[in-house]
This record gives structure tokens, sequence and C-alpha cells, in this order.
């Protein structure tokens, strides 16, 4: 009969350590994507590399300036955007074919377009 006790005190530090693992993990992940947007970097960004098919909708990429293209898309979600524009979506190759982009870079290009999106400049 004390077995009981002694392995529901096991299975408490279990769960306990498990969601001190789970809580330490969202927190880091959190951090590292919770940076603030360089929205300078951002537009150069767009300009250099994003610009020539989101300009012009070459290859049926929405068209910055076409908000009513992108209201189907997650603009209230930029992480599922930065996914697609880091890792390809339909047409759209990872980083727009530029290899040499850091995700930091794509993820500022992604801000900026959302914010030109929203104020419908």
């Amino acid at each position: 009969m004390r077995m009981a006790p002694n392995r529901s005190i096991t299975a408490l530090f279990c769960v306990l350590a498990l969601a001190s693992c789970a809580e330490s993990e969202t927190k880091t992940s959190t951090q590292s994507t919770s940076r603030q947007p360089d929205y300078t970097r951002g537009r150069h960004v767009y300009n250099a590399f994003c610009a020539e098919c989101h300009d012009s909708g070459q290859g049926g990429a929405p068209r910055l300036d076409d908000s009513g293209a992108w209201e189907s898309r997650a603009l209230g979600f930029p992480s599922l955007l930065t996914d697609h524009a880091t890792n390809g979506f339909l047409d759209m190759p990872e980083k727009g074919a530029r290899s040499d982009l850091s995700g930091e870079a794509v993820q500022d290009a992604v801000h900026y377009m959302i914010r030109q999106i929203a104020s419908g400049e």
C-alpha cells in the first residue's frame, strides 16, 4: 500500500520536470523571434530582391499594391508568411532564389511588406 504514494510523487515529479522543459523551450523560441523588425533593411531587401515579382505579379506573385490579393493570405501571421518566403511556397522559390539572404533579412522584408499592405501605400 505504501508504494502508491511513492509512485504518485514520482509521477508528479516527472510531470513537473517535463512542464518545466516545455516552458523553457517556449520561452527560448519566443525570445528568438521577438526582435523588432528592421523596416529600413526590409525595404532594401524588398526593393533589391522581392520587387521584381511582387511589383509586377510575375509568376502569379501577389502584387504589393493589391490589398485584395493579400486579404486571403495570412497577414495576421507574419511567421507563416516568413516561413513561405524562407522555404518557398507554390511558385515562389526559397528566399526568392536568394540563398545568400539571412533569415532575419527575409523576416524584415516580410514585415516591411505587411506594413506597406496595411498602410495601403
